[in-house]
């Protein structure tokens, strides 16, 4: 085994095997735990409909925290500036995202305000943010709630095969708003107003819906840095500034 991501974050750790051409999965149960996931057989059902739409390589669940992925290889590295700069790429990536949408919400059940109470339920340190509960659940549904999303989309994420786009790890996927997903790309990628703007242009997606969603993207950010990492860094002590100010004029 040669471990090709080593980071310690999140669910899980990631290997290949080199005899026969699999990814495997490891995921940590700690962590797994502490985000109050459910048993990982339970995912069986998103990676079948996964493959079935062309969204994502055959998963196959072998243990209670392990999967072996079909392995991927991008025909290139897929860039920021490629795929803002290549629009028939751009509009196959934002045409995979709607198919993500398509995923039947009865195989996801977990919605992104439980994904937010999951992590602050019975935290002290997040007093604030859960005493805003109801009007967090509120701004949520500004926007239809009933939409799969991937939850996680950024750049490593992402492969390029034959100009079809792929999406992996579905750990975070939850029930929210279309926009969501777009703000959450929008966000992790640093995106500027005119990208932003471009995605909303190709996608049909409000501008205003996505960047709706930026501050519920720092927040969910913040508790993962702070509850998973432990970090107490100058990004997390920024983004806990954003995340007080939101929190304190959320009505």
């Amino acid at each position: 085994m040669i471990t090709l991501k080593g980071q310690n974050e999140g669910f899980s750790s990631v290997y290949k095997i080199l005899t026969n051409q699999k990814v495997y999965k490891i995921y940590n149960q700690l962590s797994f735990a502490s985000y109050h996931r459910r048993k990982l057989s339970d995912f069986r059902k998103i990676y079948d409909q996964t493959y079935k739409l062309n969204l994502s390589p055959r998963h196959k669940v072998i243990s209670k925290n392990i999967i072996e992925i079909d392995e991927l290889n991008s025909d290139h590295q897929l860039t920021i500036k490629k795929l803002f700069n290549d629009e028939k790429l751009l509009k196959i990536f934002l045409a995979q995202t709607r198919k993500i949408n398509s995923i039947d919400k009865r195989i996801v059940k977990e919605s992104l305000l439980n994904e937010i109470y999951s992590y602050i339920y019975h935290n002290p340190k997040y007093y604030k943010i859960n005493q805003k509960i109801h009007q967090l659940k509120k701004y949520l549904k500004t926007y239809p709630q009933d939409f799969v999303c991937h939850g996680d989309l950024h750049l490593k994420n992402i492969y390029l095969k034959k100009n079809k786009i792929f999406f992996l790890d579905w750990d975070y996927c939850v029930l929210s708003s279309r926009g969501y997903d777009l703000a959450m790309f929008a966000y992790l990628e640093k995106l500027n107003e005119k990208q932003v703007h471009k995605l909303s242009i190709y996608s049909k997606i409000s501008v205003k819906e996505i960047f709706h969603y930026l501050p519920i993207c720092h927040l969910l950010d913040y508790l993962y840095l702070t509850i998973v990492s432990g970090r107490n860094d100058k990004k997390v002590k920024k983004l806990e500034l954003e995340v007080d100010k939101f929190i304190s004029n959320i009505h």
